[in-house]
């Protein structure tokens, strides 16, 4: 789950932050605490592990009790989006024991041009691997997971207010069926800033295949989406998406599945649902950088998260769905039966793929994007008392 960002950490210019920081209410989880049999590492393990992941995915007390027991620093970098993590990566190709991209930055990784950038993982290292649903180990990009090691998936859907929202766009241009709805949603909506993704997203509801746009078919795409940010005064936003959700702030947002768990866990409101038409699953995974100088650490590290009671444990603390296909029971049954887990079918899913230098027109554009954004803080400020008050009449009336 991508919470805000706090100050002080933010990319490239900070080395790491301190994960040990407050991120909110989360759902207990014991199971893990019980446990009595560790794996012991076989070789001596490095004083300091260097991680570069997604923010607010790995339970502190979890990261914590690593570093205790193993003796083990654990030295934290978060990124907000997968262009950050390119970008930082880029600038500092030796810092990093292990990444946390997703699947289609690992595409790039692995292809020619790169080949060499990743360490092939030593299965032997990771005897828990083989908790990994199988299904993970058929993917496009590493289909025998020579190279990553899949930790979260989640689908990208539309998350809404079912108390203020009553006609569900199905597309991610969130445009109601209705002139006055509207105009009252006018800077309650919401897309992730995360180029690749929300453009992707933008271009399937234009009729495009997202893995083979031309460049002068994205930028049409970009142009609509200016359009559309100026007349339904659509906000761009990433870590503190599910803190606006909660606090009634974004009415409906593209979304990931795992963040709209978060946000309903906290409001009661939030409902999910899947767009019409192909659905995008993620996969987030882990890799070892070449340049790595702790690979067995960093193994150690992976088969330690993938013991099922701490899988469970992860999820149970971010609310995005993992890969450990034994961590079931130790996963909360109101997790396990709502928005993290609603996976597409699979004739119907669609994974991002690495589009070579076609990568730099998704950020480009959505830089443009973005800058053409106008300003949609101004809102209906009645909005929430409207509706409220429209409800309570239907209510009477029954």
């Amino acid at each position: 789950m991508r919470l805000a960002a706090a100050a002080g950490c933010v990319l490239l210019t900070a080395s790491s932050c301190n994960y040990k920081e407050a991120a909110g209410d989360r759902l207990v989880s014991p199971h893990w605490q019980h446990r009595t049999e560790w794996p012991e590492p076989t070789q001596p393990l490095a004083p300091v592990l260097r991680l570069l992941i997604w923010r607010d995915y790995l339970d502190p007390q979890i990261l914590d009790f690593f570093e205790r027991r193993y003796r083990a620093k654990l030295e934290i970098t978060y990124f907000e989006n997968n262009a950050e993590l390119k970008e930082v990566f880029r600038q500092r190709p030796s810092d990093f024991d292990l990444l946390m991209p997703s699947d289609f930055v690992i595409d790039g990784y692995l292809k020619n041009v790169n080949r060499g950038l990743l360490a092939p993982i030593r299965k032997e290292n990771i005897p828990n691997l083989g908790h990994v649903k199988q299904i993970l180990f058929r993917s496009p990009y590493d289909p025998e997971l020579v190279y990553s090691v899949p930790m979260f998936h989640s689908s990208l859907g539309i998350s809404f207010n079912r108390k203020y929202v009553q006609h569900i766009p199905r597309n991610s241009t969130l445009k109601a069926s209705r002139d006055d709805e509207n105009f009252q949603l006018h800077g309650y909506r919401a897309l992730l800033d995360e180029p690749r993704v929300s453009l992707s997203a933008a271009l399937v509801d234009d009729g495009i295949d997202p893995n083979a746009p031309t460049a002068a078919a994205l930028a049409a795409t970009a142009d609509r989406l200016i359009k559309d940010t100026a007349n339904l005064g659509i906000r761009f936003l990433a870590s503190t998406l599910p803190d606006r959700l909660i606090a009634n702030d974004i009415m409906i947002a593209v979304n990931w599945s795992g963040a709209a768990a978060a946000a309903a866990h906290k409001n009661i409101n939030i409902r999910f649902v899947l767009p019409q038409g192909p659905k995008f699953v993620q996969v987030d995974s882990f890799v070892i950088p070449a340049t790595s100088i702790n690979r067995y650490t960093a193994e150690f590290f992976l088969n330690f998260l993938l013991i099922p009671e701490v899988s469970g444990a992860l999820t149970n603390y971010s609310f995005y769905a993992n890969s450990n296909n034994d961590s079931t029971p130790f996963i909360s049954r109101d997790i396990l039966l709502g928005p993290a887990y609603m996976d597409p079918p699979h004739g119907a899913r669609i994974f991002l793929a690495d589009l070579g230098n076609l990568e730099a027109d998704f950020e480009r554009e959505w830089a443009r994007v973005k800058a053409t954004n106008p300003a949609t803080n101004a809102k209906v400020p009645s909005l929430l008392k409207t509706k409220e008050a429209e409800r309570e009449k239907a209510d009477l009336s029954r």
